[in-house]
């Protein structure tokens, strides 16, 4: 029996060692945009009320500013095309599992339905956002967003921060710009 349990924690564990941190990813843009356009960009300030942790704001900066210089964008100052506002935050979720079967005794013996007490159990974990917006410099109208979720409670050093902050970045711009429909 020793023998099961063992397998079953080391399949477990294999299984979750491959999940990526990252998910919730989406994003939404304006359907009329052209974005053949926009070729350059620069970052809008982060407002001090937003009270943002600037190591991390800097981190998600050189993450973006990477990918979209690979996508052949150029940061600059002078007449950008376009402006990028970054949001974070973070909080405790709980995620909670009913199985509705319950096992009982030495002999972990099965009890389904109503015949057995019924496992439950809860998930504690930091969720962290990010959400990149991309607004028109001309106009400041809104053109594109893109967000991404992410575990973030054993982020405990800047270069798994910055691991967390590549990958995540990486999978919001992954679909910028978005195809064209032609």
């Amino acid at each position: 029996m020793k023998t099961k349990k063992l397998i079953c924690l080391l399949v477990c564990i294999a299984l979750t060692g491959g999940c990526s941190s990252i998910y919730g990813v989406k994003y939404d843009y304006n359907e009329e945009t052209d974005f053949s356009n926009y070729k350059t960009y620069d970052w809008m300030p982060v407002p001090t009320k937003a009270n943002l942790n600037d190591l991390v704001v800097a981190r998600v900066k050189k993450a973006v500013n990477a990918e979209l210089s690979a996508k052949g964008l150029t940061i600059t100052s002078q007449d950008p095309d376009f402006l990028i506002a970054e949001h974070m935050g973070k909080q405790d979720r709980v995620e909670v599992d009913s199985w509705g079967y319950g096992y009982y005794g030495p002999r972990l013996m099965y009890r389904g339905g109503f015949w057995g007490p019924n496992d439950v159990s809860t998930y504690h974990y930091e969720e962290g956002v990010l959400i990149l917006d991309f607004v028109d410099a001309g106009s400041k109208k809104l053109f594109w967003r893109g967000t991404a979720k992410a575990h973030v409670q054993n982020v405990d050093s800047p270069e798994k921060s910055q691991k967390l902050i590549d990958e995540a970045v990486k999978k919001i711009l992954e679909k910028y710009p978005p195809p064209s429909e032609s």
